[in-house]
């Protein structure tokens, strides 16, 4: 297919960035002269440190009010919920949240940071520092300030995707302040992690930061299946607390795992005896059980970002701010897909259903935002507008065993109830020459503006239009062969916020996302698919809650009533025939509606909470054709209940012990007739913390204390158990 590019869209970011700066030149003409910008940065300085619990403010510069005062559900995990619960990983530090399920890698999809935010995918609704994150791989803590989890459909803020909400991770940057933290962790899996947190002043306004990491696990409760990484990343700021900021920060992390796909689910009705009382379950095996292939599967990920961070106090009301970034994931393995030989004569497993992945994201952004504090009569203004221009690349290479690429004919049976996963193998894989790639450019143009009317009264609206363009050389043997997307798409949100007290807020929000068919930069191309020509998917969603400051500000305590709407989802065509060219339409309709329950902050002073319960009553409401057998069945991976809770309390200046809980309830594979269920459960974690000295201080830490075997990621054909019951001790040294 051949493609013609309009030229005005690569020369866009110029041209956007000279009418920025025109709008720049017009707010500082009408600002009206006081502190509030200076004021909203110290605000946001302070959001996250690394004693703090109770979050003030986002850390996303498009919510410009306080928590208590924004119309939307936003959970922050602070640093320090993160340290006392020993949380390495996205997925460990999102148990704090609920109302978020996991799911297992599978087919196009690798294993990763793969989730649903309240029903809905949200794999590539991750941000980091408000700027997209790429490709499928799990992510680590070591250098997060905070996480943030803005629930609701949220394309307005963040473009394409965000149908149940995204997540945003906040980097460690730079501060004035000069400290070293050092710490080393062993535990009962044979595992250690060693991190540094190092910041130097280096005079009045520049300080650099530095942040190292090595880890090294097995994971409790999986047979051979380990974790390895070293990662580094930098700050350097220089300007802090003057009028013009810069910094710099780059990251490369280095990972070595041994993959794993779980174990298979039961899934034919004609099975053998044994299984039959396990159908669409779990088998009647150990969730130790691992079914790869220790010669062969392997995973290997590098990944490295480098941000740069302009920022300019124009006026006292008025800044702009300019975000950069190039960033890349390459990652390379194979992983086994643990599937039945057989299910109606026996219980044999087959290795041979291998998953090979060499690929390369990259990533080019650059954002630039003005943010201003205004007056009109009696009306005051926070206003965020920006552009912000990103392009995406993906490219994989095809890879096949160099040695013998006929061994999937003679697969390998490892029995289901004692696999062997050292099956010799001296095959080698590698690439055959062979690649496919896929290109994304997206331009957005936007615009908040949050209207304080009264004391009492305050209406935020926003606006965003994105232009999404991806080229898609699909075919591994010929180049020529390219699919072509093309959407250009209008999101809004809009709140509405009522202070009956100064410590309290109600509030009404609604908002739209929108999905197009190559969220991902990929789509399909097969035979009988138009996802190509199809419009993006889209949402509406409508929340209604309260926030209260109570004890004195120390603990805020939520509640919203939600319900989401997708009244564009795709589904099947029920008039398709093969002579038709499509068989997908929008005619589907999907709804998730539900309660939200949060504490987060302080009892009292020695005594922190975070807390939260979401109930969720997913549906598909409308499908055609062959989709319509699942009108009425929840979403997949959609708990009805799920919970949450973690606390701490300090006896002293020296002792501090911590106890939390997460419950998950039932939830199901898929919304097809043969759905695979998964069970609820419930873990118990809990922590001990004694500071020997004011420089070390030494910390104990029990996960999953009652060994709870429960399926954790769902997938299609298989699952991931959870983390079994793991022990550590961790100790701190600061300077």
């Amino acid at each position: 297919m051949t493609r013609v590019v309009d030229n005005a869209f690569h020369k866009a970011p110029l041209a956007l960035a000279v009418t920025m700066a025109c709008a720049v030149w017009t707010g500082h003409a009408v600002a009206q002269q006081t502190t509030a910008v200076q004021e909203l940065a110290v605000a946001k300085a302070k959001t996250t440190t690394e004693d703090d619990v109770k979050v003030e403010q986002s850390a996303n510069i498009k919510f410009t009010q306080p928590l208590l005062d924004t119309a939307k559900t936003i959970t922050v995990i602070p640093q320090a919920v993160m340290k006392d619960r020993a949380v390495d990983s996205l997925r460990d530090a999102l148990r704090n949240v609920s109302g978020i399920s996991l799911a297992a890698g599978e087919g196009g999809a690798p294993s990763g940071d793969s989730m649903s935010i309240r029903g809905f995918k949200a794999a590539t609704d991750i941000f980091v520092d408000g700027i997209r994150d790429i490709a499928g791989y799990s992510r680590d803590t070591y250098n997060l300030e905070s996480i943030e989890v803005a629930k609701g459909p949220g394309s307005a803020v963040s473009g394409r995707g965000a149908t149940g909400g995204s997540i945003n991770l906040q980097s460690k940057t730079a501060k004035l302040d000069q400290f070293t933290d050092v710490s080393l962790r062993i535990g009962s899996e044979s595992d250690y992690r060693a991190t540094l947190d190092s910041n130097i002043s280096l005079g009045d306004s520049t300080a650099l930061r530095l942040n190292l990491l090595t880890d090294d696990a097995d994971v409790a409760g999986r047979d051979n299946v380990f974790n390895s990484k070293n990662a580094a990343a930098m700050s350097l700021a220089t300007g802090i607390g003057s009028a013009q900021r810069f910094s710099l920060n780059a990251e490369y992390q280095k990972q070595d795992n041994m993959p794993d796909y779980g174990i298979p689910w039961v899934s034919d009705p004609a099975a053998v005896p044994e299984l039959t009382d396990y159908l669409y379950q779990a088998p009647p095996v150990s969730f130790d059980n691992f079914y790869g292939n220790v010669f062969r599967d392997y995973e290997d990920i590098s990944a490295q970002s480098l941000t740069g961070r302009f920022e300019q106090d124009i006026s006292d009301t008025t800044t702009l701010r300019m975000q950069a970034r190039l960033g890349s994931v390459a990652r390379e393995g194979v992983v086994t897909a643990p599937r039945f030989y057989n299910q109606k004569t026996g219980t044999e497993v087959r290795q041979s259903d291998e998953k090979t992945r060499d690929s390369k994201n990259s990533l080019q952004a650059v954002q630039l935002d003005l943010i201003g504090e205004y007056q009109t009569g009696g009306v005051k203004h926070n206003v965020v507008s920006g552009i912000e221009w990103a392009a995406e690349t993906f490219k994989r290479w095809n890879m096949v065993d160099l040695v013998d690429d006929n061994l999937d004919s003679t697969p390998s049976l490892v029995d289901l109830y004692h696999p062997d996963a050292h099956v010799p193998f001296t095959g080698q894989y590698g690439r055959d020459g062979n690649s496919i790639k896929a290109e994304g450019k997206n331009i957005a143009v936007y615009l908040f503006d949050t209207l304080t009317l009264t004391p009492q009264w305050e209406l935020t609206l926003g606006g965003r239009w994105d232009k999404f363009e991806t080229d898609y050389q699909y075919s591994y043997t010929d180049a020529a062969l390219v699919a072509d997307t093309r959407d250009s798409v209008f999101s809004w949100n809009a709140g509405l916020v009522f202070k009956p007290a100064s410590n309290g807020s109600i509030y009404f929000a609604l908002g739209n996302s929108f999905n197009p068919s190559a969220e991902g930069l990929t789509v399909s191309t097969n035979s009988n698919s138009n996802l190509v020509d199809l419009e993006p998917e889209e949402t509406l969603s409508y929340e209604f809650g309260t926030k209260w400051d109570l004890f004195d500000s120390r603990l805020l305590a939520s509640a919203a009533i939600f319900r989401t709407e997708k009244n564009h989802a795709r589904t099947d065509d029920p008039d398709f025939s093969g002579d038709q060219s499509s068989f997908d339409t929008l005619n589907g309709e999907q709804r998730v509606q539900g309660l939200e329950l949060s504490a987060v902050g302080y009892i009292k002073p020695n005594w922190t909470l975070i807390a939260a319960y979401t109930y969720q009553d997913s549906e598909i409401t409308h499908a055609e054709g062959d989709d319509a057998s699942q009108i009425g069945m929840p979403l997949s991976g959609t708990p009805e209940h799920s919970a949450s809770v973690w606390t701490r309390y300090d006896f002293n200046d020296q002792l501090a012990f911590g106890a939390g809980a997460q419950y998950v309830g039932e939830r199901f594979n898929s919304s097809s007739a043969n759905r695979k269920t998964a069970a609820g459960y419930t873990t118990y974690d809990l922590m001990l913390a004694y500071q020997l000295t004011d420089k070390i201080g030494m910390q104990l830490n029990g996960i999953n204390l009652s060994d709870k075997r429960y399926i954790e990621q769902l997938g299609g054909g298989h699952f991931i158990p959870g983390e079994g019951r793991h022990v550590s001790v961790t100790a701190h040294y600061n300077f």
